[in-house]
């Protein structure tokens, strides 16, 4: 598939179905591999973060079955995708040994929420934080990964061309990891997870005019998983602002889709 000036050519629909898909994944872990799951009920908009008891012993991967095997999505082109779970621990010691990994974790921590082997198609995530939204969101983040090389012939992730920052004063700066293309479509990603949510609160308790309050939280989140500070010019880059209309098409699309059964 042809790539863009900075991503892959991505659709409305194709964010959607990365999240649904996203839920679901995470869902069929919470169900089958939380150890605590009959003390806690399964919440796709919960806050469950907190007391984590994270593993001090290394452990082997806990292979789940393929993306295909398990599930039934739009996105057939992910259907190869190996799912493996493993502790906290297990993650920083595979990091070690392993630099291939795209890497995700909270911002300013240690800790490796996913990894994405493109070269082997293996998705790992930390069985430590399952039931949390970290840890969904993180699915969504390592999908987009995975989604960008299966459509670039995994040249999204691995290449110079597409993996470098594109403005050249990133290339050697802290931040370039955050700044490289395949990075920054996939927090974004992260963003429009974070904002299915938050749309259906915002419609909630501002039914009159809700675009604002929308918007508002959609420029928090960008904020928040470091997109905006990378075009400070805003507007003036033509990638930033594909991007917003990007987010502006998915948050429309949310919109219609709670409030049209209301209006039928």
């Amino acid at each position: 598939m042809r790539l863009q000036e900075l991503f892959l050519v991505e659709t409305t629909e194709e964010d959607r179905a990365i999240i649904s898909l996203s839920s679901a994944i995470s869902k069929y872990l919470f169900d089958n591999y939380e150890s605590e799951s009959d003390d806690k009920s399964y919440d796709s908009d919960s806050d469950y973060d907190d007391d984590l008891d994270i593993s001090g012993d290394e452990d082997d991967p806990t292979e789940i079955g393929t993306i295909g095997q398990l599930f039934d999505t739009p996105l057939s082109i992910l259907n190869p995708v190996r799912i493996e779970l493993q502790s906290d621990y297990g993650i920083r010691q595979r990091r070690q040994r392993d630099s291939n990994a795209k890497v995700i974790g909270r911002p300013g921590e240690d800790d490796s929420l996913g990894l994405w082997y493109g070269d082997n198609k293996i998705m790992v995530l930390n069985r430590d934080y399952i039931g949390t939204n970290s840890l969904r969101s993180v699915v969504t983040h390592e999908l987009r990964h995975a989604l960008d090389d299966f459509k670039s012939n995994f040249k999204a992730n691995a290449s110079k061309r597409y993996s470098t920052p594109k403005k050249k004063e990133y290339r050697t700066h802290d931040k370039a990891y955050l700044a490289e293309p395949a990075e920054i479509n996939a927090r974004f990603s992260q963003v429009l997870h974070a904002m299915v949510p938050t749309i259906k609160k915002v419609l909630k308790q501002h039914a009159g005019d809700p675009k604002p309050y929308i918007m508002d939280e959609f420029s928090k989140l960008m904020n928040h998983y470091s997109i905006s500070e990378l075009f400070p010019e805003r507007d003036q880059s033509k990638d930033y602002k594909r991007l917003i209309k990007r987010g502006v098409d998915f948050i429309d699309k949310e919109v219609a889709y709670h409030q049209g059964p209301k209006n039928e």
